[in-house]
């Protein structure tokens, strides 16, 4: 995005285009590129959810505290 400039900030419209096929190089245009990795971070679940699912799944060590596991969702106290 730095070498592109000025230029970086035009012309861009922001509108999906679902590819034609498997493969279609999505990664075509770098300010749409710049933009679904940002997205992709926050899509796929954050940091730290992740370490959470590593550290228990794959590591072995205890989950945090939950009171809530036994309870059915409907059942689940909100805010």
């Amino acid at each position: 995005m730095d070498l592109m400039g000025a230029n970086g900030l035009i012309g861009f419209d922001y509108t999906f285009r679902r590819p034609d096929g498997l493969n279609d190089d999505t990664w075509g245009d770098p300010r749409s590129a710049f933009l679904r990795v940002r997205a992709n971070s926050i899509e796929g679940g954050t940091s730290e959810i992740l370490r959470n699912i590593l550290g228990e799944q794959v590591l072995g060590l205890p989950g945090e505290p939950r009171v809530d596991k036994d309870l059915p969702w409907a059942k689940v106290p909100r805010n």
